[in-house]
């Protein structure tokens, strides 16, 4: 679940030039009140570009330690020496976390598909979102920027359990802003 106080390091950790910080107003609230952060991510959609907002939540993410991370480094070490493709092709067959599609495509990049329901109607699998929804039902489409902390989620893991190291490029597609249409989809770099 995004926080306030974790996003406001980000942005400075990142490297924002300090004239565009200044115009940020962060919430007083240092926690994940939802409206809060929504405030505070759109508040990036106007002040930063793709790229940095990318980079910024990216960073994002909850659940990064526990249990699924030793899962997911025991079948890292199980299948070092495989391609990237190899491992894709049995995380079916292992208990990893998050076990959802992805591929490499055709240009290097990697996709990740992140899914809770079927085709035109899904749901996010962010708990923010569901509390949001809960206080306030007409908070309409939310940004897709919103989504990056599952997408710094999914890459905190999938870099243990490829052994890759991956950079978001793109938030492809949420349900949160196509009413359900689309799942989740996440464009990153392998570097």
């Amino acid at each position: 679940m995004p926080n306030v106080k974790s996003i406001k390091k980000t942005i400075k950790d990142c490297g924002i030039a300090p004239d565009v910080i200044a115009k940020f107003e962060f919430p007083k609230s240092q926690g994940n009140q939802p409206m809060e952060v929504l405030s505070l991510i759109e508040q990036m959609d106007s002040l930063l570009t793709d790229e940095q907002r990318c980079s910024v939540m990216q960073e994002q993410g909850c659940y990064k330690t526990g249990n699924m991370n030793n899962m997911n480094k025991q079948f890292a070490e199980k299948h070092s020496g495989k391609s990237i493709e190899e491992r894709i092709n049995l995380l079916s067959d292992e208990n990893v976390h998050p076990n959802v599609p992805c591929r490499v495509n055709d240009d290097g990049t990697f996709s990740i598909y992140w899914e809770i329901g079927e085709k035109d109607n899904y749901q996010c699998v962010c708990a923010c979102i569901k509390r949001l929804k809960k206080e306030k039902p007409d908070a309409g489409d939310i940004s897709k920027t919103f989504c990056g902390c599952c997408g710094g989620h999914i890459k905190h893991h999938y870099q243990t359990i490829l052994d890759i190291k991956l950079e978001l490029k793109k938030i492809v597609s949420s349900p949160i802003n196509s009413n359900g249409k689309e799942r989740c989809e996440f464009l990153f770099y392998i570097v």
